[in-house]
């Protein structure tokens, strides 16, 4: 019964120098990658030592992010490797130590690792990408800049709503901004292409190709629509919503859960909004109120205008009728163009929602990866029989590509609003610990004994 224990300590101080060895080297590469990708940004700066070594640091927090998953995994595989290699696991197993219980220490090694990752991805990873961004913008920009950031809404600006799709320098992408004038008219604008000045305290967007909607609340029957090449807005903004240390702008990665759920509410707030006044709207035109999508609710409408339309045509009305249905019509017509203005917006909401959401699982699913990861290394130790960390990197590339593929793919589908958040988030780790747990189960049954490497010798030899 003490051997247990001790065995335990023994694997868990087995994982301690493969993990801290691969972590240093997965961290080196990941951190000189982008060193060299943002050369150009510091070249010619003229900065102190100081800058650079702050600069390192805050980067490296998202780095270990991403390397420790991977260095658990390795740091598993040497693990199992060198004690295949060293038939320490047939002398375990011959004592009757099964592999379920050799596996416990190296899952309590990652269960530790777990907790520890979630605690600093939430309290300290966005704090560090956050300093780092001021950071790469005071470096890379003489002059101080407005904080939009590409794919969500910007509400910090008085009676102003801007979303960017894309966003590269100063060039701007798939513009939409709405607000609500002096004269208590709704503006919303459309624009495929920007540029972003600022001037003074004042920020200016030349916008072109667009719409431009404007509809007055006081006369719901006023909706107008104009395209436009080119089209200037000027927005004064005070001085704290430019770009400097204190910032508190942020973005999706430099934001902790609590934050991230709260930006949710606000986009879900929206949302209930435009479908609270869309109904109403409908209410007033008695219209079908009992489809709650907007997509419904501009087929109700189609087929009312087009209906009201037919009405109109016939030969039998009377003047007065034929009055009542054109500004029924022209009513209908300005509503549709409404719906479809606060469509756009929802859909952009809903996008922004989707961002959050997918920062928050991803905060605690690549963590988690770590006890997963545990249990694809140990049998794939076992097979390979070899602990050196050119094996062992190389089956912990192939696994964290697979991974990482999987888990860009889930963000990108979910971002496209084709999966829901949770699911694009959690289906690596439910594709790859199911491979890793039919691994265990033919461990702990005893039916991996196969030597990888001999097996691919032995192929060779025979060709």
């Amino acid at each position: 019964m003490k051997r247990i224990p001790r065995l335990y300590f023994y694997i868990f101080r087995e994982h301690l120098a493969p993990f801290f060895g691969s972590l240093f080297i997965i961290s080196f590469l990941f951190l000189a990658q982008y060193l060299i990708q943002q050369l150009d940004k510091l070249i010619g700066k003229n900065l102190s030592p100081f800058v650079m070594i702050e600069f390192i640091f805050l980067n490296l927090a998202w780095v270990v992010a991403q390397a420790v998953p991977m260095s658990v995994l390795i740091s598993t595989l040497m693990t199992y490797g060198r004690l295949g290699e060293d038939n320490e696991l047939t002398a375990l197993r011959a004592s009757g130590i099964n592999f379920g219980k050799i596996i416990r220490p190296s899952l309590l090694f990652a269960t530790l690792i777990t907790i520890f990752l979630i605690f600093f991805n939430n309290n300290i990873l966005p704090d560090a990408n956050h300093k780092a961004k001021l950071l790469r913008r005071d470096i890379s920009r003489k002059h101080p800049d407005l904080s939009i950031e590409a794919g969500y809404f910007l509400d910090d600006i008085p009676d102003y709503h801007l979303f960017i799709r894309e966003k590269k320098n100063d060039t701007l992408k798939n513009i939409l901004i709405y607000h609500t004038t002096k004269n208590n008219e709704q503006v919303t604008i459309y624009a495929k292409n920007g540029l972003l000045e600022v001037i003074g305290d004042k920020v200016i967007l030349n916008l072109y190709d667009g719409e431009f909607h404007e509809l007055q609340r006081n006369e719901s029957d006023n909706y107008r629509i104009l395209n436009f090449d080119k089209h200037k807005i000027v927005i004064p903004v005070p001085d704290l919503l430019l770009e400097h240390k204190n910032s508190k702008y942020r973005g999706d990665r430099e934001m902790n859960i609590q934050q991230m759920f709260e930006r949710v509410k606000i986009s879900r707030k929206y949302k209930n909004d435009i479908e609270s006044r869309m109904a109403y709207q409908f209410k007033l035109n008695n219209l079908d109120t009992t489809k709650s999508k907007l997509s419904d609710k501009k087929k109700i409408l189609t087929k009312a205008i087009k209906a009201y339309q037919e009405d109109s045509l016939k030969s039998n009305i009377t003047q007065d009728k034929s009055i009542f249905y054109k500004g029924k019509i022209k009513r209908l017509n300005n509503l549709k163009n409404k719906l479809e203005s606060n469509i756009k917006i929802y859909g952009e909401h809903t996008k922004q929602e989707n961002k959050y959401l997918v920062e928050i699982h991803k905060k605690i699913s690549m963590p988690v990866a770590c006890i997963i990861f545990v249990l694809i290394g140990a049998p794939l130790g076992m097979l390979s029989r070899k602990g050196n960390l050119a094996v062992a990197g190389s089956f912990s590339l192939v696994f964290f590509f697979v991974y990482w593929a999987l888990l860009m793919g889930g963000e990108r589908l979910s971002d496209r609003n084709f999966m829901s958040a949770w699911l694009a988030m959690w289906s690596a780790n439910i594709i790859v610990g199911s491979m890793g747990l039919i691994l265990t189960w033919f461990a702990i049954h005893e039916r991996v004994n196969i030597n990888i490497l001999k097996y691919f010798k032995f192929k060779k030899n025979k060709k």
